[in-house]
């Protein structure tokens, strides 16, 4: 089914859907977006892109199911789908969950700039 559209025309979907998220438009983000997943179940970032546009646009229940199917339901240590799911909890008012998904968060940015000196100053340049 991915033959359905090219390289560039889902590129160009992706950038409107982005578009959509910046200008306040998350209902047709959201509306976008969930055409793609249809289209692209397994594709990550569009995922994550419809839990994005589904939190902005107030459905903080909406964002936690889909943070927690799959595709993203595999990234447990993502942080932007970490950050996602804080949110979601906070406007859930589940600050005690939105908080203990924070600390994950926190760790997971500590984790990747361990291994990636492009991320941490004080190892750029350095062998790992």
């Amino acid at each position: 089914m991915a033959a359905i559209l090219q390289t560039e025309q889902l590129l160009s979907l992706r950038v409107l859907g982005f578009l959509y998220l910046r200008l306040g438009a998350w209902d047709r983000a959201a509306r976008l977006f969930q055409a793609l997943t249809r289209l692209f179940p397994d594709d990550i970032e569009i995922a994550r892109s419809l839990a994005a546009a589904e939190l902005e646009a107030g459905n903080a229940e909406r964002a936690l199911a889909l943070l927690s199917a799959p595709p993203l339901n595999m990234l447990t240590s993502d942080p932007a789908s970490l950050l996602l799911k804080a949110r979601a909890h906070w406007r859930l008012s589940q600050s005690e969950a939105a908080f203990a998904v924070m600390d994950e968060y926190l760790a997971s940015l500590a984790a990747n700039a361990a291994v990636n000196p492009a991320t941490n100053p004080e190892r750029k340049g350095k062998e790992a």
